[in-house]
């Protein structure tokens, strides 16, 4: 039999022995989803698998990506704006479902503030503005100088209407005033194609996708991040280029559904933090061309609602539909 003073001794330890459960706060009790609306192979494909790898061995579940392809990435963001706000449903978004969307009045069965709840601000990838060989133009200015006076309106690409590449050119159109016109494509490729050939004038493209171009090919005159982007330090940054205020991000974020509780935001945020924070993510973040940002709930809400309001007043005299 233990003598009584053994006894007292195990009960004064037990708080002690329960504290670092206590700290440690919520843990999901089976496997969680962390959904993609994009197909298996993408870049937010391989991103989300990198996640779910590095903190399933932290909170003790399997985290496994579940892609839901499909309406531009819509079907996934409705899966978790209707599941059970429990922590084991989340979404990797990005502007596509969260803002440009509704931006553009896409018919949503969610609303992309009210039913979803932000975690994470993952990261930030910048568009590059490049324009054709055979343009009598050496920086930015002067292709805006260009465009500004050009007789008739110079053809411009994206990669589909009611992209990001599609609404940040109009922003800076109608910033700039410059006589420029919409040429949209299914996929970069037969952009650069038509850019290279001189039947596009200029367009917005993702970074990795202009950093395999040798010197000649083309131009590439300015990067939509705030500083120079660090795998292109020789490319000014709009602002340098006398674009005033002038940013853009394809972001990268994680989300919940509205009504989670905030100690299993605190935990998921936390995670994917620190798994932000590891070398083998941040690699893989520079070779889709992106960098890692890591605000929290309240900064990534933030920027949801400013991201609307600027593509809701882009999009607004472009009447586009997709529906």
């Amino acid at each position: 039999m233990p003598t009584r003073r053994a006894l007292l001794a195990t009960a004064l330890a037990l708080p002690a022995l329960a504290r670092p459960a206590r700290a440690q706060g919520w843990s999901p009790d089976r496997p969680v989803r962390l959904v993609v609306p994009f197909a298996p192979g993408g870049s937010q494909d391989v991103l989300g698998r990198l996640f779910a790898q590095a903190v399933t061995a932290s909170v003790g579940q399997n985290v496994v990506v579940e892609n839901r392809a499909g309406a531009g990435g819509l079907l996934g963001a409705e899966t978790v704006a209707k599941a059970a706000p429990d922590g084991t449903t989340l979404l990797l978004a990005t502007a596509g479902q969260l803002t440009i969307a509704k931006a553009i009045g896409r018919r949503l069965s969610y609303d992309p503030i009210a039913d979803f709840a932000p975690i994470l601000h993952i990261s930030d990838s910048p568009v590059a503005l490049i324009a054709a060989p055979n343009l009598p133009v050496q920086d930015l200015a002067g292709l805006l100088t260009l465009a500004r006076n050009a007789p008739q309106p110079m053809p411009y690409a994206s990669t589909g209407t009611g992209t990001n590449t599609h609404l940040i050119m109009e922003d800076l159109k109608a910033r700039e005033r410059l006589n420029v016109e919409h040429v949209p494509y299914r996929g970069a490729a037969g952009a650069f194609n038509d850019l290279m050939a001189g039947r596009i004038a200029m367009m917005f493209v993702s970074v990795p996708s202009v950093l395999g171009f040798s010197g000649g090919q083309l131009r590439v005159l300015g990067v939509t991040s705030a500083e120079r982007f660090p795998a292109m330090p020789q490319v000014p940054t709009m602002i340098e280029g006398g674009v005033r205020d002038f940013t853009a991000s394809i972001w990268t974020g994680l989300a919940a559904p509205a009504g989670t509780p905030a100690p299993v935001i605190e935990r998921w945020r936390g995670e994917f933090a620190k798994a932000l924070e590891t070398d083998l993510v941040k690699t893989r973040l520079a070779a889709l061309g992106a960098t890692p940002n890591g605000a929290g709930p309240a900064e990534f809400g933030t920027l949801l609602r400013e991201d609307l309001a600027r593509w809701t007043a882009v999009a607004a005299p472009l009447a586009i539909s997709l529906d």
